[in-house]
C-alpha cells in the first residue's frame, strides 16, 4: 500500500523542523517509531511526503530538528546526525542554528548548479547571540547524482550569499575528498550553497573581498555579475582585493571625462603579476 500525506510548511517552521528531512514513521510491536523498509520521499513543489507500506498501524511524520548550539570555545567538533561535521569556535555568548536547505531562495549564479549532499544542498548557519571567530565544515557524502557529476573539467565548490550585497560570492579553498564529502572554512554566519560547476568558470566574488590567487594557474575573478572582471596570475600564492569607487585621488587628464568607474586593485604582499 501507500501512504501519502501533504504537510503544511508554516506547521513544520512552528515545529522547529527541517523541511527536507521529513519522513513517515511507525510505531511498532515495542511501541518504538521505526522508519518502513521502502523508506519514504518527499517532494517539497507540491509539499506532499509519501511511503509504501505493507501493514498499517499508528504513523507519524516526523522530521529532523532544526539545530541551536552554544559555538564551542575549545574547538571541539559537533556532528549532525545525518554525519555532517562542524567544528565552532565562537564568543562565549555565540547561539548558533544550522539548518539545512534543499534548494536556493535567490538564483544561483549562471552556470553553478546545487550538488546535493545526504538530503541537503546547502546549510544556513544564523546567530541569535555572538559572534563566530572560526568555522569548519565536513559534510555528509554526496549523493551518488551529484557525485557523477564531478567529471574531468568539473569542480565541486561552495558559494555563500551575502545579504548586504544581494549575491553569492566563491568560497576559496573549499575541497571535495575522495570520500565524496567536502570540507569548507566557513568565513560567518550566512547560507552555503554546494555548487558542481567547470574548474574554468569566473569565480564570482565581491568587492572590497579578498580572493585568493596563485602561482601555478589562472584565476578569472567577476565582480558584481560581470562589471569587472580580472584574469590574473600571481608570481606567489597571494590575495587580491579590489574595491569600487565613484571617485579618484587624482585630476582627470586632459581632455578626458571619467564615467565615475575607479578601480583599487591591491596585492596582500606586492609583486608583479605573473600573467593578467
Amino acid at each position: 500500500g501507500e501512504i501519502k500525506y501533504k504537510y503544511d510548511s508554516t506547521a513544520v517552521a512552528a515545529a522547529g523542523a527541517i523541511e527536507a528531512s521529513l519522513r513517515f514513521m511507525y510505531k511498532n510491536n515495542e511501541s518504538v517509531w521505526t522508519a518502513p523498509d521502502g523508506g519514504s520521499t518527499i517532494d517539497v513543489s507540491t509539499k506532499v511526503v509519501t511511503a509504501t507500506t505493507t501493514h498499517f498501524s499508528e504513523w507519524g511524520v516526523f522530521g529532523d530538528a532544526i539545530i541551536s548550539i552554544t559555538a564551542n570555545t575549545n574547538h571541539a567538533p559537533f556532528e549532525l546526525a545525518d554525519g555532517t561535521k562542524l567544528i565552532l569556535k565562537g564568543t562565549a555568548d555565540a547561539q548558533v542554528i544550522i539548518t539545512p536547505k534543499i534548494s536556493v531562495s535567490v538564483n544561483l549564479p549562471a552556470n553553478f548548479f546545487l550538488f546535493k549532499v545526504a538530503s541537503y544542498s546547502g546549510l544556513n548557519i544564523s546567530l541569535s547571540a555572538g559572534t563566530i571567530i572560526k568555522a569548519n565544515l565536513t559534510t555528509s557524502p554526496a549523493s551518488v547524482t551529484a557525485a557523477a557529476s564531478i567529471a574531468t573539467g568539473m569542480q565541486a565548490a561552495c558559494l555563500r550569499f551575502d545579504a548586504e550585497a544581494n549575491t553569492y560570492t566563491y568560497i576559496d579553498g573549499a575541497s571535495y575528498n575522495a570520500d565524496k564529502t567536502m570540507t569548507i572554512n566557513l568565513p560567518k554566519a550566512s547560507f552555503y550553497a554546494f555548487v558542481s560547476a567547470s574548474v574554468s568558470i569566473p569565480l564570482p566574488t565581491i568587492y572590497a573581498e579578498a580572493r585568493v590567487t596563485s602561482s601555478t594557474s589562472v584565476k578569472t575573478i567577476s565582480y558584481a555579475g560581470g562589471e569587472l572582471t580580472l584574469v590574473v596570475q600571481t608570481a606567489t600564492d597571494d590575495e587580491i582585493t579590489c574595491t569600487k569607487k565613484s571617485n579618484g585621488t587624482a585630476a582627470d587628464p586632459m581632455h578626458k571625462r571619467s564615467i565615475g568607474a575607479f578601480f583599487d586593485i591591491e596585492l596582500d604582499t606586492e609583486e608583479k603579476v605573473k600573467k593578467g
